[in-house]
């Protein structure tokens, strides 16, 4: 027979399904930190600027018989575009990214397209009834940030991405990124290589 002290059995077991006070601090200390970096993912560095991204798709006049969309990343087809005949492109918020799309210019209907526009910015729509299970709407191979972080001290003053359509088909559309210009304050302009 075997004979259970209570007092005992009620210390060991108590301490057995409790977390340490050691425990707890470390799971504090973890959620305060993806807390703070969450929060502060958008907050300006010191001794940075934003630099924006624009981007020309160089042959889009080569495909007359499409239209030519973007989407955002982050927030879908809640904020979408028509790029221009020029086929540039670029703005918008920093952590985001572009997505771009193209259609038949038979198939694409602005109407309904441009139905509900931004208050703010005319140009952007909010196209996710109309685009998102659209099966005529093609995307691309390609994510393309809207924005990056430089020193305050570097003298730039925008950076311009060159892209060319490689190819559209009813099931695929590609896109290469030809060249990347970094345009300075004293005029110079600097030709990089795509990242």
């Amino acid at each position: 027979m075997v004979f259970l002290n209570w007092n005992s059995w009620k210390k060991n077991s108590s301490r057995a399904n409790s977390p340490s006070k050691k425990g707890l601090g470390i799971a504090f200390s973890v959620a305060v930190l993806l807390l703070s970096l969450s929060a502060s993912a958008d907050v300006p560095v010191e001794g940075m600027k934003q630099a924006d991204y624009t981007y020309v798709i160089s042959n889009i006049k080569d495909y007359p018989e499409y239209v030519f969309l973007t989407s955002s990343v982050i927030w879908g087809w809640k904020y979408a575009t028509i790029i221009n005949s020029t086929g540039t492109f670029g703005g918008g918020y920093k952590l985001d990214s572009y997505e771009v799309h193209a259609i038949r210019a038979s198939d694409f209907d602005r109407q309904k397209f441009l139905a509900s526009r931004d208050e703010y910015d005319r140009e952007i729509a909010n196209c996710t009834d109309y685009c998102r299970d659209n099966p005529k709407i093609i995307s691309s191979n390609l994510t393309l940030p809207k924005a990056t972080s430089v020193k305050e001290i570097i003298p730039l003053k925008k950076i311009e991405v060159d892209l060319r359509i490689d190819g559209v088909t009813d099931e695929a559309l590609k896109i290469t990124r030809t060249k990347m210009l970094y345009y300075y304050e004293n005029g110079t302009v600097q030709e990089l290589a795509p990242e």
